[in-house]
């Protein structure tokens, strides 16, 4: 993930019990800035940390909703993990700048399954076709929301049969500071008046 514009899920709302057990979502772009009609690609990915061996992500069920509409979604790849038995499409579905209800779930007991950590959960592009309040196209910052009516936006399940999901909620995006930022800051000191 050289020179890739970052941003983190922060995520809240651990159960109870879930001591040390931690769950990231990153949402990484191929490109650090983009011009008007350009497209960049994103990758959403999840890590865990502080679970059994064997432990797995069970389910997604978010809506990614974008900071501003200044460009369109397209190319929503499907959530290759994603088992249909269980009732889910592994599919959002683009709205403007946001992608709606990506759902997507798998069980250890229903085949295909995977534990791989970290596991990507999808991609998406975005294609700027409005300039920013900077004055410039920029790529927008996400914030995931619950899908309605789902018990949390991510969860974990250990590696045994009676094991709970742990569920996690969603929380802000927060980008890392990038090239953008940093290009940005140095316009800004640039253009100051010298005494």
């Amino acid at each position: 993930m050289n020179n890739q514009a970052h941003a983190i899920i922060a995520l809240g709302g651990l159960s109870a019990g879930a001591m040390g057990q931690s769950l990231s979502v990153e949402l990484s772009w191929d490109s650090t800035s983009i011009s008007l009609g350009e497209t960049a690609t994103a990758t959403l990915i999840a890590t865990f940390d502080g679970f059994a061996a064997g432990s797995y992500l069970s389910s997604v069920n978010i809506d990614l909703i974008a900071d501003e509409q200044a460009g369109e979604v397209s190319n929503v790849g499907a959530i290759a993990w994603n088992n249909a038995g269980l009732g889910f499409d592994g599919q959002g579905t683009a709205s403007g700048a946001n992608i709606l209800g990506i759902e997507a779930a798998q069980y250890s007991l229903i085949p295909p399954f995977t534990t791989n950590n970290p596991i990507m959960i999808m991609t998406f592009e975005f294609t700027a076709s409005d300039i920013g309040p900077s004055g410039y196209p920029r790529i927008p910052t996400y914030r995931a929301r619950t899908v309605d009516g789902a018990p949390f936006a991510f969860s974990v399940t250990g590696p045994n049969f009676s094991d709970q999901p742990l569920g996690f909620g969603p929380d802000a995006l927060v980008p890392a500071p990038g090239v953008v930022g940093l290009l940005c800051g140095v316009g800004l000191l640039g253009g100051r008046r010298r005494r």
